[in-house]
């Protein structure tokens, strides 16, 4: 259940009812969005909503009850669930002011109503900014909302008209331009890793809705493959780690499972996003597909003391490292077959349509069929002695 802000009342000004949502974990792990809670919580009734699953689980990790993490949901979504009445505001901290201006363009552009976006608050660069939808030029009770978040975040406010974002395109072909990439970092499109950055000049390349070419960056061509046709106006694009800022990425841990002695299996294929979903109270274990799935279910399992049988084969890109596990996980390191192939073949083999396995069970199911496919694999238990 979903705790309820208390409201309160600005002088001179009515209540207002107001939903904000926040985007990804950094403005909570930093504690900065306390500030933007505080202010909101001054003007009226305030509903919170975490959009993507980082922000849902730095949520979770600060006991954040006011936030409600009960969906998986995507930010320009979140918005447009939004009440008649209510005021919207977006909350976000992106690596630079113009990757945050850029994503709110995009986020902005996919929601009739009035957006105001907090981007980069108490850092030199931070803004408030509103962008204008159909009720932006007259809605009172939206300005009001804008300027009291400038005055009390000290941060300039800046009024735009939404539009989507901008590319380049000639003939057949689309130019977008990337801001903020540093080398070193992966680059993500559509939330799948497509190469890793060599240059801060970068710049995705379609032709015919498919990617063919992105400047300033080594491509990974397994990545890919897994992209169909995109819209560079709109396709969500990201360079950087999931949650750079999270503690518990610097210093992993293991936590005891939860006591449970039978289950059922679930399987996570290179979905970490729908990892949450995935369980329930009878889950024995979850398979999961892939190196950096592997590390992210990993984590955000632990918070449920659900263990995980990983299958990996070693070209993970180190999107969520040094996390939370979960003692009696197993993490099966192939040698001669790839995790994706061996990962379907797993899932549609039926081994794991029953409700009734315990924990050694499914990692004798897994290894068997492994070493009956012909795969070879190092087998890494872990337990407390990993981190001694």
């Amino acid at each position: 259940m979903q705790e309820t802000v208390p409201p309160g009342r600005a002088l001179n000004h009515p209540a207002i009812d107001i939903r904000l949502v926040i985007h990804g974990p950094e403005l909570i792990d930093s504690g900065k969005i306390a500030d933007i809670v505080d202010a909101l919580r001054a003007l009226g009734p305030l509903r919170v909503l975490a959009g993507g699953t980082m922000a849902r689980v730095a949520a979770l990790d600060k006991h954040l009850t006011f936030v409600d993490t009960s969906q998986n949901i995507h930010t320009s979504d979140a918005l447009n669930r939004v009440l008649d009445k209510e005021v919207l505001v977006l909350a976000n901290c992106g690596k630079t002011s113009e990757t945050g201006r850029v994503f709110g363009q995009i986020v902005s552009s996919r929601v009739r109503r009035s957006v105001i976006h907090v981007e980069r608050p108490g850092l030199i660069d931070g803004s408030v900014i509103l962008w204008r939808g159909a009720d932006g030029d007259t809605s009172r009770d939206v300005q009001y909302v804008a300027r009291n978040l400038s005055d009390r975040l000290s941060l300039k406010l800046v009024k735009k008209h939404k539009r989507g974002l901008s590319v380049e395109q000639t003939d057949e072909v689309v130019t977008r331009h990337i801001y903020g990439a540093r080398p070193g970092e992966p680059l993500l499109v559509q939330g799948m890793v497509v190469g890793t950055v060599v240059d801060e000049d970068v710049a995705v390349i379609v032709q015919r809705g498919r990617i063919v070419d992105i400047a300033g960056v080594a491509m990974k061509a397994h990545g890919l493959e897994k992209i169909g046709n995109i819209d560079l106006s709109t396709v969500y694009v990201k360079t950087g780690h999931l949650r750079a800022s999270n503690e518990a990425c610097i210093q992993r841990s293991m936590v005891p499972a939860r006591p449970l002695q039978r289950g059922s299996v679930t399987f996570v294929n290179h979905r970490a996003d729908e990892t949450l979903e995935s369980v329930n109270e009878t889950t024995i274990c979850a398979i999961t597909v892939g190196d950096d799935t592997t590390s992210i279910c990993g984590d955000i399992l632990s918070r449920a003391g659900i263990p995980i049988v990983g299958i990996t084969d070693g070209d993970g890109d180190g999107l969520y490292t040094g996390a939370c596990e979960v003692e009696g996980s197993r993490v099966l390191r192939l040698g001669n077959a790839s995790d994706d192939d061996i990962g379907f073949l797993l899932e549609q083999s039926g081994e794991f349509d029953d409700e009734d396995y315990t924990l050694a069970t499914v990692i004798e199911i897994v290894t068997s069929f492994l070493r009956e496919t012909g795969v070879e694999f190092d087998s890494i238990l872990r337990t407390k002695n990993d981190l001694d």
